[in-house]
């Protein structure tokens, strides 16, 4: 017996869904795997401009931020010492501001200098006077070099100092709690590329007495042992000479101290007078960087880290 045959509305019905489906697959297959995903995601825009922030890395624990086997225990460190810009206060844009005002008063003498954000930030691993020098196009070569640094470098420092004020050098959202949760027995010192005056203005603008740990208040500014720059110390970092000088004049061994920056040259002068080295990564330089430097213990991303790594109040 022959096979019957379908009937004509079936036949339809079959074209019909077999049409159906292949225009299905064909709109699917017209979106790449990107593009779906990126209908899930914010847009570039949203994302681009977004400012790093020392609050932002929670869920990290201390040995997350560790970078080499064994660290040694910051958290039972007797003294802290912190370097100030890119660390505790959010002020490279009076040090920007500053150095434009320097070279463009020095204009007829030095002629056009290129500067921006981005060459401010990567001369800044240098003191003021050889930042200044090198921005100006010097060379450590040129016999000039060393007259012209200190020359610029005094311009810069008497400008610089004078705008200095709680909110062009502001200390970090968290810093002023993280210094209050210190230990009263934990001795506090600051060291600085920039001048003795800037690091006593700066603290001095965001260290006034507070009440957050201490119900009665107390003189956070009064808490710093030692307080120094590039010209109150035999060299500037990354030379480890003022952090051994800072350790001394908190009556301790290098060795029990943490030293917290923001730069390489925070890194090499830590490990250099032998103190635990802690990088933060909120300043002038990414994290990447301060990783491949080699020289930090210790790599923190938010404040919440940093308090979680250093001595506390019980």
């Amino acid at each position: 017996m022959a096979p019957s045959r379908p009937s004509t509305a079936a036949a339809a019905f079959a074209v019909l869904f077999s049409f159906t489906t292949s225009a299905f697959f064909a709109v699917i297959l017209s979106f790449n795997t990107a593009s779906i995903v990126a209908a899930f995601l914010p847009s570039p825009a949203a994302t681009m401009f977004r400012p790093r922030s020392p609050l932002s890395a929670a869920g990290r624990s201390a040995s997350d931020c560790a970078l080499v086997p064994d660290p040694p225990p910051a958290r039972k460190a007797l003294g802290v010492i912190f370097d100030i810009d890119g660390t505790l206060a959010n002020s490279w844009k009076l040090g920007y501001d500053a150095t434009v005002v320097v070279l463009e008063n020095n204009k007829d003498r030095l002629g056009p200098v290129e500067i921006d954000e981005k060459i401010y930030h990567e001369t800044c691993v240098y003191a003021t006077p050889e930042r200044l020098a090198r921005t100006a196009g010097v060379v450590p070569e040129d016999p000039a070099f060393e007259a012209l640094g200190e020359d610029l470098g005094a311009q810069f420092d008497s400008h610089y100092v004078r705008l200095v004020s709680a909110e062009t050098a502001k200390f970090y959202d968290g810093i002023p709690g993280l210094l209050e949760r210190l230990p009263e027995g934990t001795r506090l010192g600051a060291l600085t590329n920039a001048c003795v005056a800037y690091a006593h203005g700066v603290l001095g603008a965001n260290c006034a007495v507070r009440s957050g740990a201490d119900p009665d208040g107390f003189p956070l500014y009064a808490r710093f042992g030692t307080i120094q720059g590039a010209d109150s110390v035999p060299e500037p970092k990354p030379s480890p000479a003022g952090l051994i000088q800072c350790a001394g004049e908190l009556g301790l061994d290098p060795h029990a101290c943490v030293y917290v920056g923001d730069a390489v040259g925070d890194g090499k002068a830590a490990r250099a007078a032998g103190m635990v080295s802690v990088g933060v990564a909120w300043g002038s330089n990414s994290e990447e960087k301060l990783r491949a430097a080699g020289c930090f213990d210790y790599l923190c991303r938010s404040v919440d880290e940093l308090r979680a790594l250093l001595p506390q109040r019980v």
